[in-house]
């Protein structure tokens, strides 16, 4: 490469570093169109630029709800960072939101790949294979979240209710039990130890 087109490359790759800063300043003013505008600059002038592409997509998927677009971006973002936890979460969460479980899943299995111990992980994957019907699945994520982080409320609770739908009763006891040693006044699993119990004496 000659010395004047290293200098034009560094000149375009400072330009769209100004309008990434630009971006990242519409961004904190909640200004999507001004920090779409910002970043599309950004990578048009530097189509390397990892964090514009993520932050491209996060913009067009909360703040158009636009997940063509969002996706096209994050997978540009994928190709410059194939491992990024962080791109594959929100493409995760995303797909989840709009119903397509299956993609969600693959997703959050990368995640899960990369990190076995992204309690994060095993839990938003186990809501996708709930939201499937896949019912043993996100059972069986929702306690490998737990085998990594015990303390964690919200799994403890979702398992519950998925016992409950199950007519497991003691099982979604038992996981009520697990809150309460942790949270002795919550109310909302009191809340739904009475339910469970109302479903038992039924049996």
């Amino acid at each position: 490469m000659s010395e004047k087109n290293k200098d034009q490359k560094s000149k375009k790759i400072l330009e769209a570093e100004e309008f990434y800063q630009k971006g990242l300043i519409c961004g904190e003013k909640s200004d999507d169109d001004g920090a779409i505008e910002c970043w599309q600059k950004t990578v048009e002038l530097n189509p390397e630029h990892f964090e514009a592409w993520y932050n491209l997509g996060n913009a067009y998927d909360i703040g158009k709800e636009d997940l063509d677009r969002a996706l096209e971006c994050w997978n540009k973002a994928l190709e410059l960072k194939p491992d990024d936890i962080d791109v594959l979460y929100n493409m995760g969460n995303a797909y989840r939101e709009h119903a397509d479980y299956d993609r969600a899943i693959d997703c959050y299995k990368k995640v899960v790949e990369l990190n076995p111990e992204d309690h994060e992980g095993w839990n938003n994957m186990a809501t996708a294979y709930s939201g499937k019907g896949e019912t043993s699945k996100a059972i069986e994520s929702w306690k490998k979240a737990l085998e990594i982080k015990p303390d964690k409320f919200e799994t403890w609770y979702n398992l519950a209710l998925v016992y409950r739908e199950l007519k497991e009763f003691d099982l979604a006891l038992e996981c009520c039990q697990k809150i309460l040693e942790r949270y002795p006044d919550s109310y909302e699993v009191k809340q739904l130890i009475r339910a469970i119990n109302k479903g038992k004496e039924k049996m």
